[in-house]
This record gives C-alpha cells, sequence and structure tokens, in this order.
C-alpha cells in the first residue's frame, strides 16, 4: 500500500477530472478500491429528505465483477445493514466482521449473502450535512484495518464528498442552462442541438424523424384579458400535457420561444395510424373537465398506473404517425381552461407537422417546413394540424 499523501494526491487528481456525477463516484469508488486493496468499495447517496439511501455505485476487483451484481440501483433506510446506521446517525466511521461474537444474526445473514468478511464505512459529509456513505468490503478474510488506515479512509471520504458536491453543482447549472424558467421544458438552444443530433442520426440510419411545431392560439389576447400570471399558467398547462403525451426519454418537448413549442418525435412517420390517433384524441376530449386545474387534462392521458400511453403503442402494436400524436396534442388542449372559472373555453392550439426525408432535407429545412405548416395551419382558421408540403422529387 502507498503512503498516505500519495494516495491522497492520486485520488484527488483522478477525481478532479470529470465533472459528471457518474463518472465521479465511479471514479472515487475505484481509487479508494485500489488503495485499499480490497475487494469492492461502494458509494451510497443519502436523501434527508425521507431517510433513504440510494446504492449509485461499486467497483470491484474479483473477476467477472459487475456493477449489476452488487446491487446498485437500489434503495433502502440505513437500518438495513448494520454499519450504515452509526455512520448516518452519528456521523462516524463504522467497522463491522464476519467474526464479531455479537454479530446480530441478520446483519451476518446479509454478509453471507453479499460474501462479506469485514465492511468499512464512513459519512460523506458537505456543509455540516451527510450526504451519502463510502464503504470497502473485503471478502477475504477478517481485515482489521490499523487507525493510519482509518484517518486515510476519513481523509478520502473529505476529498470524495467535495468531488460529489461540485459533480451536483456543475449538473445542476448544466440542467438550468437547458431548462425553461416557467415551464420546466428544454429551452431553445437545448432543442437546436438535439435536433441536429437526431437528423444526423435520422440520416445516417435512415430513420424517421418527425417535428411538430406548435402555437397556442390567440395568446396576446388571452394575456390582455386575464393578465401575464394567468398567461403563465397557461404556458405552463400547456408544457405539462405535451410532456405527459409524449414518450418519456424518446420525444424531446422544449418551449421554442414565446408560446410556441417544438417536439422532436424520433422513429415517427408522418404517415400511419391515424384511427389510433383519433381514439386517442377522443378518449382525452372525453377526460377533460371544464374549469379544471392545468393538470387535469395531462392526468387524462396517463393510465391507472401513472403509465404514460406512449405513441406507437396501440393495442394491436401499430405505429403511431406523427399526425396522431399532434392531433391528440391539440385536442387535449381544447377546451382546457387552466383553472379559469371566468375563462373562455378557447385554449387551443395550431400545430405544424413536418418528417425529415418527405418534407425537408436538411435540419433548417425541417424547422422551416413546420413552420410553413404552422401558419397555414392559423390562416385556415385555428386549432388544427396541418403537414407540411412535400418536398419535389427530380
Amino acid at each position: 500500500m502507498d503512503d498516505a499523501q500519495t494516495i491522497i494526491a492520486r485520488v484527488g487528481a483522478t477525481i478532479a477530472s470529470t465533472l459528471t456525477v457518474g463518472e465521479v463516484m465511479s471514479a472515487i469508488a475505484r481509487q479508494v478500491c485500489e488503495a485499499f486493496d480490497v475487494t469492492s468499495a461502494d458509494i451510497h447517496r443519502y436523501r434527508a429528505d425521507d431517510d433513504m439511501l440510494d446504492y449509485v455505485a461499486s467497483w470491484g476487483t474479483a473477476e467477472g465483477f459487475t456493477e449489476e451484481g452488487t446491487g446498485v440501483g437500489e434503495s433502502y433506510p440505513p437500518e438495513m445493514r448494520l454499519n450504515y446506521v452509526p455512520v448516518v446517525r452519528e456521523r462516524r466511521i463504522c467497522e463491522v466482521h464476519r467474526d464479531d461474537p455479537g454479530l446480530p444474526p441478520a446483519e451476518a445473514a446479509e454478509m453471507d449473502r453479499w460474501g462479506e468478511m469485514s465492511n468499512l464505512d464512513g459519512p460523506l459529509e458537505f456543509g455540516g450535512r451527510v450526504i451519502g456513505v463510502l464503504g470497502v468490503v473485503d471478502s477475504r478474510s477478517c481485515r482489521r484495518y490499523t487507525d493510519d488506515e482509518k484517518r486515510l479512509f476519513a481523509q478520502l471520504s473529505v476529498l470524495a464528498a467535495i468531488a460529489i458536491h461540485n459533480a451536483d453543482v456543475f449538473s445542476d447549472l448544466e440542467r438550468l442552462s437547458i431548462t425553461d424558467d416557467l415551464t420546466g421544458l428544454y429551452n431553445h438552444r437545448y432543442f437546436y442541438r438535439r435536433l441536429a443530433e437526431e437528423v444526423a442520426r435520422a440520416r445516417r440510419y435512415e430513420l424517421a424523424l418527425s417535428l411538430l411545431i406548435i402555437d397556442i392560439d390567440d395568446f396576446k389576447a388571452y394575456n390582455d384579458r386575464f393578465g401575464h400570471r394567468a398567461g403563465d399558467a397557461v404556458l405552463h398547462g400547456v408544457g405539462t400535457l405535451l410532456k405527459a403525451q409524449t414518450r418519456q426519454k424518446i420525444d424531446l418537448v422544449a418551449r421554442y420561444g414565446g408560446e410556441e413549442f417544438a417536439i422532436i418525435l424520433p422513429s415517427t412517420a408522418a404517415a400511419g395510424a391515424s384511427l389510433v390517433g383519433e381514439r386517442l384524441r377522443q378518449s382525452v376530449a372525453d377526460g377533460l373537465t371544464q374549469g379544471a386545474p392545468p393538470h387535469a387534462a395531462a392526468e387524462a392521458i396517463v393510465g391507472t398506473a401513472g403509465v404514460v400511453r406512449p405513441p406507437g403503442a396501440d393495442d394491436n402494436g401499430s405505429p403511431d404517425a406523427a399526425f396522431s400524436v399532434a392531433e391528440r396534442i391539440r385536442s387535449s388542449v381544447a377546451g382546457e381552461n387552466f383553472g379559469r372559472a371566468d375563462a373562455p373555453a378557447a385554449i387551443t392550439v395550431s400545430v405544424g407537422m413536418a418528417s425529415f426525408g418527405l418534407h425537408a432535407s436538411s435540419m433548417d429545412g425541417l424547422v422551416e417546413a413546420a413552420d410553413r405548416a404552422l401558419y397555414r395551419a392559423k390562416d385556415l382558421g385555428k386549432n388544427r394540424v396541418e403537414v407540411a408540403a412535400e418536398l419535389e422529387t427530380a
């Protein structure tokens, strides 16, 4: 084992090389595991609001080691393991051995389950509060750590806590830089970044890709009548509806600017099951309640299990079309007054839709095509979906 200063310098340099939360925690686990020559090192994040530990990172030296086999991703209260209680509650390092004569049977069973012979765990503290737990496991022997080793472990825990906090701050700043404050949706800049990526992917792999641009009809008149706070509530409510009706972690919903929104629909073609879209549109329309709060229409789309029914998942497994998604969005907004009993049932949206390859051959062309379709929807009376004109073929 190297001397303490060498280990601290090496660990500090490694964890300072990245600001991504996941990478920081993996780097910490690896460096601590190697520094102490143990079977594995683990990191838990602690959530004080509900008193739970989230198992977030692990690094092991055994052949064939994978995080999937360690329980990473699980959450449980500190009382789940004997050594976590004093670490979280009393903020002190705790050492547990399989051959301890007073080891409770439940803890002995857990150690046997994971093949643990000795555990050393300590608090990750920042700003006077526990933000996590750092632990090392030895499966080869009931190792007793020296005082010098425990001091080094405590010093590494301080470094780890600072690194994790800095990564959290960076993550928050990064999230804020791509998020619209009012609606919580992605902002204009991030929309274009992702659209460029999706267009490149669609072109390379010949995948379907569609874009919707959505505008709230007569929004200025609504603002003038009810005030900007009411207008903000409508923007937030429409954003909630759009997120509820799109596929989580697949589609991207952004506030394009003002009262305009944009939705990127990867792997979604222009033509398809319009019947499915109409059925969804009707079910949403039936679920709307005059005077309901902004989340009411969103709840109408979410099933009793709290799972959003994704586009492309009708009863027969047929692909849903971009037009069907657009129509479902339009119809769900129509008539929703977003909590104002004195508001006319006239909150509607117009939607322009374009698909890559069929209506445009470039990113800018795709945006322009959807935009032209949107303005045609406005010209034709609003509260409708219009599809872009197809590219002319040579």
